[in-house]
């Protein structure tokens, strides 16, 4: 019954994660990856090298190794003792990319929105500098032909 709840949860993030990505949807390919299997959505994140992968990676050898040994040798209950620990990573590994992935997502946007709005500024720096010189222009016309009119 577990396992199936489990599988259900994986077939879950599964399929949002290849759906076309909304605002909020951004993050669920890399949660899914890590569910499946830790440190693959930080590792889509950018984030292979941070102190909190080399955690997270550590924790699911030990895990594995912890159920592996203690399922061959005891059996029964105790093989939670490596199986909880395992599931836990599975779920913080999964938390963390999908957080990882929108706070990326969110500095890029901010990013991007920072550069439309410096453009807008440039542009419009450059469109009343064109209307400066402009009636710069026309002002030193007028003072010619006044100037005309006045010699003759």
């Amino acid at each position: 019954m577990k396992t199936k709840a489990l599988s259900l949860v994986m077939a879950f993030f599964m399929l949002f994660a290849f759906t076309t990505p909304s605002v909020y949807a951004y993050g669920l390919k890399e949660a899914s990856a890590s569910m499946l299997l830790p440190t693959t959505g930080q590792a889509m994140n950018d984030e292979l090298g941070s102190g909190k992968t080399k955690i997270m990676a550590g924790v699911e050898v030990a895990a594995i190794t912890t159920v592996a040994i203690l399922g061959g040798l005891v059996g029964g209950g105790i093989v939670w003792a490596g199986l909880g620990p395992l599931i836990a990573n599975h779920a913080w590994s999964s938390v963390d990319a999908y957080q990882s992935a929108q706070e990326k997502y969110r500095t890029e946007v901010l990013a991007q929105q920072q550069m439309a709005d410096a453009q807008r500024t440039l542009e419009t720096s450059r469109q009343r500098r064109f209307e400066r010189e402009e009636t710069l222009r026309s002002d030193v016309r007028t003072r010619m032909a006044q100037a005309r009119e006045q010699v003759y």
